[in-house]
């Protein structure tokens, strides 16, 4: 559906000089597929849907839309829609006619308008709202308006610019699975953009993590979580131990990712056992498992997340470290 060939963005900075927001970026996205751009602010992503959506251009490269060339087409003119992080709903306006808004600058008739707000608003389960204004609604009512917005035109790609981030917790999570459902419900390509990991894995069929412009790795979930391709995603992604391979006797330019759910540990016996052998600098209980932070030497540390074990072992004890090897990633940067 979306085709990024060689695209490069860069601004004339005021005082910093040329900045290169986005650097030979190749990226392909399908139809009918939830697709995150994740990464720390600054990172390009934000840039990279403004490009997909038209309200920037491209300083090189080609960008296709369901197979066509859209660089030369102004937002208005792609079949896209964008729901940004304010709302951006009219005030003065019913939510109806906030709706309606799309349909009636591209010229629909009444009918359809209405035929297709109604649908719309059933979608996203605000059916009976339509008379009222967004000064009446909840900031999530608010969100589902703008989607339901976005989605009466009937877009080939709906680009969603942390749209949940002004939610709180709860109303979030309940917003992601909301997306999710809208985007099996219509089949529509959904291209997110967040810096929240837990929100990326939980909603994507596909990741592409972003840094400094780059597209570091792009993939599933799970590929991502997993088997991160270099240091950056092991660590921004989820919890990592990054342990310099010296430390584990391995090559001293590797770096052994490993995540803390993997590691098990038990009391040290005087026997040569596990991997690595530390001390528990410190304990803390987190419900349904217990992390503890292990001192090796050579001040290196380790966490390992743990069940029922709290009350086994405590602050200063020496302990046995273990993962299994298919839990352990050697990055060479």
């Amino acid at each position: 559906m979306i085709d990024l060939h060689d695209v490069s963005k860069s601004f004339a900075g005021k005082d910093i000089g040329t900045v290169h927001a986005l650097k030979s970026v190749d990226l392909s996205i399908g139809g009918t597929e939830f697709f995150t751009l994740l990464g720390p602010s600054g990172c390009g992503k934000t840039t990279l849907l403004r490009l997909i959506g038209g309200f920037e251009a491209p300083s090189t490269g080609t960008i296709r839309i369901d197979g066509a060339d859209v660089a030369a087409l102004p937002p208005q003119k792609r079949p896209v829609n964008t729901v940004f992080q304010s709302y951006a709903l009219f005030p003065h306006m019913t939510i109806g006619d906030n709706v309606a808004f799309g349909l009636r600058m591209l010229g629909r008739p009444e009918a359809e308008i209405a035929t297709r707000v109604a649908a719309a608003l059933e979608m996203v389960r605000l059916g009976g709202y339509a008379g009222r204004r967004p000064s009446q609604l909840s900031g999530g009512q608010q969100q589902r308006v703008a989607l339901a917005r976005a989605l009466a035109p009937q877009p080939r790609v709906l680009l969603l610019d942390e749209p949940l981030s002004a939610l709180d917790l709860k109303l979030r999570k309940e917003m992601q699975g909301e997306l999710k459902r809208l985007q099996r419900e219509t089949g529509i390509t959904f291209v997110l953009v967040t810096h929240d990991q837990e929100e990326a894995l939980a909603m994507s069929d596909r990741i592409a993590v972003m840094h400094d412009g780059h597209l570091l790795q792009v993939g599933r979930p799970t590929e991502i979580y997993h088997e991160p391709n270099c240091r950056f995603v092991a660590d921004f992604i989820g919890e990592a131990n990054l342990i310099p391979g010296d430390a584990l006797g391995r090559d001293p330019g590797l770096t052994i990712a490993v995540r803390p759910e993997r590691v098990t540990l038990g009391r040290a016996n005087g026997h040569a056992a596990g991997r690595v052998r530390g001390n528990v600098a410190a304990m803390t209980f987190l419900g349904l498992d217990t992390l503890y932070e292990i001192e090796l030497p050579g001040a290196v540390g380790i966490r390992a997340r743990v069940r029922d074990l709290q009350g086994d072992v405590a602050t200063g004890d020496a302990v046995d470290l273990d993962w299994p090897p298919e839990a352990e990633r050697a990055l060479a940067h």
